[in-house]
């Protein structure tokens, strides 16, 4: 078994590096995804408040 320094090379990222970024990318796909959420929780209070309406009007 051989041992090798590692030397800094281009492809090499510190690990701090490495996590601020994937932080950065998980806070980024996490807003995306409560944007998302709230679009669809808004589609699913106006579905069923029209379905409500409809039952309403044929009860009628």
């Amino acid at each position: 078994m051989q041992v090798a320094k590692l030397s800094r090379t281009p492809d090499l990222v510190p690990v701090g590096s490495f996590f601020e970024a994937l932080a950065r990318d998980l806070r980024d796909a996490n807003d995306r995804q409560a944007k998302l959420q709230a679009e669809l929780d808004q589609e699913d209070r106006d579905l069923e408040m029209l379905y409500r309406q409809q039952s309403a009007a044929r009860a009628a």
